[in-house]
């Protein structure tokens, strides 16, 4: 039992600085003299987009959307050997638009990894910034952008959460928000989000943080992560309530177990040790769960049942605090629902891992070695 009760205070000892960590950087905490303005049209935009047809006009009609695009330089989309009408509305989009608009194809390479690297490599901003071709922005995301970058950081994690989808997925999604940012700005990053990430262009050439990670299907921006973390850059973290992207969720159980199944291949390998030892913890307190429920049912151990209250009552501040700041305010009914049912879910992955699941992203098998 005192297993247990190490996991469950390491656990909330965690979710504790996160939460802390996450007030840090809030826009009631930070003042516009903190930042140094940057010159205008700094940032290049990156779209790799594979087989994106029926998800690609809501990021358009995003964009067209916005208040101010003074900071943009230009859009690179990014073409990774799209078999539909992706490329096609794309360029019909580009027409008559008063910013520059580039469309790229990759040829003999393929992957996310080599467009975002080909991307990179073909802009010529200070800046660029790497999305995914499913987001949408606020209308006042890139007006609001510039007075939030500070010139020493090279590395930007910007807030991203879902916006539709399974319950389950978008409260891991507003979950994992809390993570990513409050433990960035507590100088510990351990998560990315590759749908929003800036990062200065001369790092990255300079770092190459793709070079012997292109044949992993995913994992851009925790490879990416990895590699500034390493060198010792500066990373910083960018939200508000017009900074924050959204994302689509999973749509279906199956989509999401297969997106967590993916996930955590790629943090597996990602070489971040802090990033794996709180990946094991979170691991170990929801499967503990189990155990638990089995010493109170036929023992009659009261310090199970409290250990396993005490997880819900965590589980329910920080999901508190993300609907709270996220303004997902409809995601809390769903608190009790969650803490049943993840632990299953975690189940359902650690027996696919097992078995070697032969796994399938954007109609190509996922390589995760």
């Amino acid at each position: 039992m005192i297993f247990f009760i190490v996991v469950f205070i390491l656990y909330a000892i965690f979710i504790g600085f996160s939460i802390i960590g996450f007030q840090i950087n809030s826009p009631s905490s930070v003042s516009i003299k903190d930042f140094i303005p940057l010159k205008e049209k700094f940032l290049t935009i990156i779209i790799p987009f594979r087989n994106e047809e029926n998800r690609i006009n809501n990021l358009l009609s995003s964009i067209e959307n916005q208040d101010n695009l003074n900071v943009i330089n230009q859009f690179i989309f990014v073409d990774d050997h799209s078999s539909d009408c992706t490329v096609e509305i794309i360029k019909n989009w580009t027409l008559n638009k008063n910013f520059k608009c580039q469309i790229l194809s990759l040829k003999s390479d393929f992957g996310k990894k080599k467009a975002i690297d080909f991307g990179v490599k073909s802009s010529n901003s200070e800046y660029i910034m790497t999305i995914d071709a499913d987001i949408t922005f606020n209308h006042s995301f890139f007006a609001n952008l510039k007075n939030k970058l500070a010139t020493n950081s090279d590395l930007y994690l910007i807030s991203v959460i879902e916006d539709n989808g399974l319950f389950i997925s978008r409260i891991i999604s507003l979950v994992l928000g809390i993570i990513t940012i409050g433990m960035t700005n507590l100088k510990f990053p351990i998560l990315a989000n590759g749908a929003g990430l800036i990062f200065r262009k001369s790092t990255f050439i300079k770092l190459q943080p793709f070079h012997s990670n292109f044949h992993i299907s995913s994992g851009d921006d925790i490879f990416l992560l990895k590699s500034f973390i390493k060198n010792g850059n500066f990373i910083s973290t960018i939200f508000g309530n017009s900074l924050t992207i959204k994302t689509e969720g999973a749509q279906s159980f199956k989509s999401l177990l297969f997106r967590s199944l993916r996930w955590s291949g790629k943090m597996k390998i990602s070489g971040i040790f802090s990033s794996n030892i709180i990946g094991l913890l979170i691991v170990f307190c929801n499967l503990s769960i189990f155990p638990l429920f089995f010493f109170y049912l036929k023992y009659s151990y009261n310090t199970a049942l409290f250990l396993i209250l005490f997880k819900l009552i965590i589980d329910s501040i920080i999901l508190f605090v993300a609907s709270i700041k996220f303004k997902e305010y409809s995601m809390l009914k769903f608190t009790f629902l969650m803490f049943l049912i993840y632990p299953f879910i975690l189940v359902l992955i650690i027996l696919l891992r097992i078995f070697n699941y032969d796994q399938k992203w954007k109609g190509r098998k996922v390589i995760s070695s």
